[in-house]
Order: structure tokens, then C-alpha cells, then sequence
């Protein structure tokens, strides 16, 4: 009998130790998985940011090539010689703010069918666009650049 209760006294301990051994081990684990999480969700933050800034970007491109599209149909001379007004009233605050953001990549109203490309361009901080990416961790933001273009037909 007091063999048996020796015996039950030491697996209680051994369960004891163990248990604070798994504690131990697992503090030690998330110590190392909690960090890896916190920068996952951070860049995956960032590149939803950069895509929603792309999407931007390419529908202000879309919508400037329409525009010259159209006023190209109405005053083909005037669109010729000055582009910059057509793109004047194309606006997304933060990220499309200025006119000189956009550049005339093609115009060929001679072609088969006749069609015009705009690029627009984002920097951060130029033309009033916004940092990016904020926070700025790694101080890339001086080097991103982004940019989109769309074509469109002359109708």
C-alpha cells in the first residue's frame, strides 16, 4: 500500500513537471509565431493598399482616355495641341490629384480603329498623393512608383 502511494505521488509530480515544461515550451513558441503574425498582417495590409491604389489608378487612366476620346470627337485641334485640360477635371483625392500626373503615351487617329492611350502616374508625396506605405517601416516610400494605363477608341 505504501509502495502504490510512492508510486501515484511520483506520477503526479512527473505530470507536474511536465505540465510546466509544456507551458514553458509554449510561451517560448509564441514568442516567436506572435512577431511572424503581426508582419504577415502588415504586409498583406500594404499590398491591399497597393492594389486599391492600382485599381485607382487605372480607372482614372480609363476615365482621362474617355474623356480625350470624346472631346477628341468634338474638337479634334484644340485636344491635339492640349491634353492637360481634358485630364483637369480627373480627380481621386490621394492618389489623383493633379493633372501633370498624366502622361499621353499614344494617339494615333490614323490607325485602324483610331485610339488614344493615357498613363497616369503615382509617387507619394508629389502632387499631394499620399505616403505610401504608412507606416513606413523599411523607408521604401521614396522609391515606389506606380503607374497605369488604358486605351481607348476614338468613336
Amino acid at each position: 500500500m505504501v509502495r502504490l502511494r510512492q508510486r501515484v505521488s511520483l506520477q503526479i509530480r512527473n505530470l507536474k513537471r511536465k505540465s510546466g515544461q509544456a507551458s514553458t515550451e509554449l510561451a517560448a513558441s509564441l514568442m516567436f509565431i506572435i512577431p511572424l503574425m503581426l508582419v504577415a498582417v502588415y504586409v498583406v495590409t500594404q499590398c491591399v493598399q497597393a492594389y486599391t491604389i492600382y485599381c485607382t489608378l487605372k480607372q482614372a487612366s480609363a476615365q482621362a482616355a474617355r474623356r480625350f476620346a470624346v472631346a477628341y470627337i468634338h474638337n479634334p485641334d484644340l485636344v491635339r495641341k492640349n491634353y492637360g485640360q481634358v485630364c483637369y477635371s480627373v480627380e481621386y483625392p490621394g492618389v489623383v490629384n493633379s493633372y501633370k500626373q498624366f502622361e499621353l503615351v499614344e494617339f494615333s487617329p490614323d490607325a485602324i480603329p483610331p485610339t488614344v492611350t493615357m498613363r497616369v502616374h503615382f509617387t507619394p508625396e508629389i502632387f499631394g498623393c499620399r505616403r505610401f506605405p504608412e507606416p513606413d517601416i523599411l523607408g521604401i516610400s521614396k522609391h515606389f512608383k506606380m503607374s497605369a494605363q488604358t486605351t481607348e477608341k476614338l468613336d
